[in-house]
């Protein structure tokens, strides 16, 4: 039986210890910081609710020196806390891979100096999901999990760990092409967050007004630049269609962009969670390299920056 670790049982991560834990296929433990949610994990279970309804007992600590090992190590908290994480996470003897379900596109170059990037493969999770009050994770869509080694080839231990997500009963898929699916999550993922941070709205909220798809679909356009850069094409997957939205004039790819499946979603972009909860967004640790190396390679992010700045300076109000 495999021995997985996940570093950040918030959303992403709570609801995949939940949904492995609850197959008893491997052997859970989470890890989060010291308070109410280890508190009551540790006490009553993990409860999720929303896409399914369950309580399942799983392993909790508040302290990373209790893990001494395992095979597969998951970081899936906020993009701020990574540099935390590792310098807490680095006696781990991590058997098979590490892996970060985190957003933004700086994660695996973090791993691979921690860990070695032998130990690395690629990840990505376009999973729904809150905690609203501790031991709990309301998880509202799933629009896949997928694995895939860097250098783009096959591998035993992707298709592993993708077999024991699918077993789950999580979307699940590995792929030689993980650079193109990180990256054009975090080229919507980006756009989508600052719009809804600053309209107040839900995920359908944005996608389905017509004045914030349109800044969406320039924003988009904006990003994919960098994307260019490094020959890493756009790809359509789950809710993100950025290929298409990519392609063709700005208002054919608002029409797309108002019939996408998160405009029947009730999710909320995470970075809209942390406002409504006075908490400052992962933006500034995902967003602020990229607008650097934009600035350095001289691509013209007019839209991206103007909006990031503006969330800064709603951040600096909390």
């Amino acid at each position: 039986m495999k021995n997985v670790v996940i570093i950040g049982p918030g959303g992403i991560g709570g609801t995949i210890a939940g949904v492995l834990a609850r197959r008893n296929t491997c052997d859970v433990t989470v890890a989060g910081r010291a308070g109410a949610h280890i508190d009551a994990i540790q006490r009553n279970g993990l409860h999720l609710t929303g896409l399914d309804e369950f309580t399942v007992p799983i392993k909790a600590v508040d302290d990373l020196k209790y893990i001494k090992a395992c095979d597969l190590l998951i970081f899936a908290m906020k993009a701020q806390d990574m540099q935390t994480a590792l310098s807490k996470s680095a006696h781990i003897d991590v058997r098979d891979a590490v892996i970060s379900l985190q957003n933004g596109v700086m994660k695996d170059d973090l791993l691979a100096d921690a860990f070695g990037r032998e130990k690395v493969h690629g990840a990505l999770s376009v999973i729904a999901s809150g905690r609203p009050e501790p031991g709990v994770i309301n998880w509202t869509f799933d629009g896949g999990t997928h694995f895939g080694e860097l250098n783009g080839l096959p591998s035993k231990r992707v298709d592993e760990i993708t077999a024991l997500f699918q077993e789950a009963g999580l979307v699940t898929r590995s792929t030689d092409a993980i650079l193109s699916y990180t990256w054009t999550k975090v080229v919507g993922w980006i756009p989508i967050g600052l719009l809804a941070t600053l309209s107040r709205q839900n995920n359908a909220g944005v996608l389905s007004n017509r004045i914030l798809a349109t800044e969406l679909v320039l924003m988009i356009r904006e990003l994919k630049a960098l994307a260019d850069l490094k020959n890493i094409p756009m790809i359509n997957f789950g809710p993100y269609q950025m290929k298409t939205w990519c392609e063709g004039t700005v208002e054919e790819a608002v029409e797309h962009v108002m019939t996408s499946p998160l405009t029947k979603s009730t999710s909320t972009h995470s970075a809209l969670q942390d406002i409504q909860k006075g908490r400052t967004t992962e933006f500034q640790a995902c967003v602020a390299p990229l607008i650097e190396e934009a600035r350095k390679q001289g691509v013209a992010l007019p839209r991206t920056q103007v909006m990031y700045a503006a969330l800064m300076g709603l951040e600096a109000t909390l």
